[in-house]
């Protein structure tokens, strides 16, 4: 008997109100659809008419209407129900298997209303089925299996004319056996006269779920969610941080699976960059000392009712590279992992680009040119090849690269490629290329004839003004008037307008490049004034 009582039972309670279509709207039983058991429910009779007064009627023979309960339920051997002053309210402080039958609310002898309750029970003693809410009403209950992974399950019924019962993964509708036939060594369902009764034996922490428990009846559906978690020690996971050093801070994250929800610590172990080949050959005497994160750091986010969970410490301070490591515990065990954090200068593995000169590439210029590899996945030692020879470097570290300089002096097209070869820890060699569209030189100049023009307008008038002046490289444009620079202006044009006051103004524009500069003016004077020589 004592046995009996420590199972766990979830009432499935299915409202079918059972009037006529006339009276319908005149009387209901409102109050959970689902309960669990030793559970309190609670279910309230109201009539639209006013009755205050009601009177509750019990039968084990199920729902059907030509079978309403008849038996007065304050007389029948109940343990643990109660009712309010009126009776309009029926409280079933801790519900049980016995409850299951149909129920019946009259507030006269022919102003009733009925329905149907059902009960699923977790049958193996070590399982603990609970609802998420005080009443056990809320539709959803969790089923937290031992980390043997074996557990029992009985949908209890009171005989069905029409009717079906099913327990489906609420993703994609599978059926429960279905989900798990790969995921446990057995899973059985067994229907008899009066339960719908499942089996699993030895199931894994991964097959926890979410499942619907689906009751129709009378052409009504009634849904339970129930998620069934099944303990195990922690699985846990973790990505490879990659930042570059110019950024201050970054998130660490931990997810994985685990049920309890565990205890997450992260530890921080700085390394050289040159020993942070492989996580597995990675050579610890050149780490220092750990750091463990302060715990009040963490933000744990679990995924309510499932086994998965994510830890996050926002904003970590980036100081240098290393191992973080993250480790999760619970009551089944711990397990831990490690990752590595790269400081990068870069995002790419190599960098070839060239600092100068930084418009175009002239023929008999020098181009300094810059080759980096990182410390982390290469040795320090560097080839140039360009013009038909090579040149085997070795790398300064700068940062978290080996960096060489190369000058090279462009005097044919036959120099217009120039590549980096790196060489790779594990003896692969990697290379990137330039090309360079080596260009004629030319000094800037006006293109127009003349490199001054007179210009007359009418008092009020605006001008167009074109800087005509070219150059390889490109030369950048300055206007001036009067020898004041003109800041707002931009580019080759600019329109311009002398103020009410002025007669005559002088506007130039200078193009300048590393080859020199060129000037263009124009003379501006308003009609009826005198153009001044020059």
């Amino acid at each position: 008997m004592v046995q009996q009582l420590c199972k766990t039972v979830i009432i499935l309670v299915n409202l079918s109100v059972a009037l006529s279509i006339a009276k319908a709207s005149l009387i209901h039983i409102s109050g959970p659809r689902i309960a669990v058991q030793y559970s309190k429910i609670q279910l309230r009779c109201m009539a639209s008419t006013g009755q205050k007064h009601f009177l509750w009627y019990f039968s084990s023979n199920g729902s059907a209407a030509a079978q309403y309960p008849k038996e007065p339920l304050s007389s029948h051997p109940f343990s643990a129900i109660r009712f309010d002053t009126h009776g309009a309210m029926l409280t079933i402080r801790a519900v049980d298997r016995t409850h299951v039958g149909s129920y019946r609310c009259c507030a006269t002898d022919t102003l009733c209303a009925t329905m149907s309750l059902f009960v699923v029970s977790a049958t193996d003693d070590p399982s603990e089925l609970r609802p998420t809410d005080s009443l056990g009403g809320g539709g959803v209950a969790v089923l937290d299996v031992q980390s043997d992974g074996t557990f029992e399950l009985a949908i209890f019924h009171a005989p069905l004319l029409e009717g079906e019962i099913s327990l489906e993964r609420e993703a994609g509708a599978v059926r429960f056996c279905d989900h798990f036939r790969h995921r446990a060594e057995e899973c059985n369902e067994q229907r008899t006269n009066g339960v719908v009764a499942y089996s699993v034996r030895n199931a894994t922490m991964e097959a926890s779920a979410q499942f619907h428990v689906k009751i129709t009846t009378n052409k009504r559906l009634e849904v339970m969610h129930l998620h069934i978690l099944i303990r195990g020690k922690p699985i846990v996971r973790m990505d490879t941080y990659s930042v570059l050093r110019n950024l201050s801070h970054i998130n660490l994250s931990c997810q994985g699976h685990a049920y309890p929800t565990p205890n997450v610590t992260f530890t921080y172990t700085p390394c050289l960059p040159t020993a942070m080949d492989r996580l597995s050959d990675i050579q610890r005497d050149a780490c220092e000392k750990s750091i463990t994160v302060p715990q009040h750091l963490e933000r744990l986010s679990p995924f309510n009712h499932t086994t998965i969970f994510e830890v996050i410490i926002p904003s970590w301070p980036v100081q240098k590279p290393g191992i973080v490591s993250c480790r999760a515990s619970n009551g089944e065990g711990s397990s831990s992992i490690e990752t590595l954090l790269f400081v990068r200068n870069f995002h790419e593995p190599m960098q070839f680009r060239i600092e100068s000169p930084t418009d175009v590439v002239l023929y008999d210029d020098t181009v300094n040119i810059t080759c980096q590899a990182d410390v982390y996945n290469f040795t320090n030692q560097l080839t140039i090849h360009h013009g038909g020879s090579s040149f085997h470097l070795a790398g300064e570290q700068l940062g978290y690269a080996w960096t060489i300089t190369y000058l090279a002096h462009i005097t044919n097209d036959s120099q217009n490629e120039v590549v980096c070869e790196g060489h790779h820890k594990n003896g692969t060699r990697v290379r990137s290329t330039l090309n360079l569209s080596i260009q004629y030189p030319s000094k800037p100049h006006v293109v127009s004839v003349n490199d001054s023009v007179n210009v007359t307008i009418a008092h009020g008038d605006a001008v167009r003004l074109e800087c005509d002046i070219d150059g390889t490289p490109s030369p950048d444009i300055v206007w001036f008037k009067n020898d004041a620079h003109l800041r707002h202006a931009q580019g080759h044009f600019v329109r311009v307008a002398l103020d009410e006051d002025e007669t005559r103004a002088t506007y130039r524009c200078v193009g300048r490049s590393r080859l020199g500069r060129a000037t263009k003016t124009w003379y501006i004077v308003v009609e009826g004034e005198e153009m001044l020589s020059r």
